[in-house]
């Protein structure tokens, strides 16, 4: 499948009017749906090429005597479809692994009398600060990557972004937490394990949450850059 890559861009409206008129081929009709997709792109930067030559100036990017760039894909990622399946079962793969791996934990030291320690709630607090990762944040980041596109729109984009932030902040820092638990179990085994009360614990567990949300909170309260105005090759995501 081909995708026209800049200079010579087609706008988002465009490519996504292509999509839509495309969208429900699924074996119907005369053509194989990637030949049908590639003649609706060529065309669309054919127009585009020759209502630039024309005007003697530029449209959507394409001056006069500028040649169009085909980049060749199965998405404008550039990845082909192997690359797509391949990449989606592993990562799918990881993502069960992730996600039900740290359920069993929560799920075990939450109802395991034996595991109800102090000790064990920081390893919780990681388990559920990976878990939601699995769970929220790499099922779109693997569509963005492979599409080479951001479909799921700007709302969800400062969402998922904030989340990322959160989530990837708090696992790092329960980590620092339980070594440093470990680190004062050791160094000072009675002096502190006598001075870990279950309040300490959780208060120690909650400031670590809230140190992460002070990093994520202020990108959606619009602390942040804007993005370009305008018409944009295809809809991006991008962390601010």
């Amino acid at each position: 499948m081909d995708f026209v890559s800049s200079p010579g861009n087609i706008t988002q409206e465009d490519f996504l009017a292509i999509v839509g008129a495309n969208g429900t081929y699924g074996g119907v009709g005369v053509g194989s749906p990637t030949t049908m997709f590639n003649d609706s792109l060529a065309a669309a930067a054919a127009a585009a090429a020759a209502a630039a030559a024309a005007s003697g100036g530029t449209a959507n990017g394409v001056g006069p005597g500028e040649n169009l760039t085909i980049l060749h894909g199965a998405y404008p990622s550039g990845y082909t479809l192997p690359h797509i399946i391949i990449a989606s079962i592993i990562v799918t793969i990881l993502m069960i692994i992730i996600v039900v791996g740290n359920m069993l934990v929560i799920i075990a030291i939450a109802t395991e009398k034996t595991l109800k320690n102090i000790q064990n709630w920081f390893i919780a607090s990681l388990a559920v600060a990976d878990f939601f990762l699995g769970l929220v944040i790499m099922p779109f980041s693997l569509a963005n990557e492979l599409m080479g596109y951001w479909i799921f729109g700007n709302w969800w984009c400062d969402v998922h972004s904030a989340m990322d932030v959160l989530l990837c902040t708090s696992s790092i820092m329960n980590l620092c937490l339980i070594s440093l638990d470990r680190y004062w179990s050791i160094t000072k085994a009675i002096e502190y394990l006598k001075s870990r009360t279950p309040a300490r614990a959780a208060f120690m567990i909650a400031a670590v949450w809230i140190m992460s949300a002070l990093v994520c909170i202020p990108p959606l309260l619009g602390w942040k850059a804007q993005r370009p105005e305008g018409h944009v090759e295809l809809p991006q995501c991008q962390s601010a």
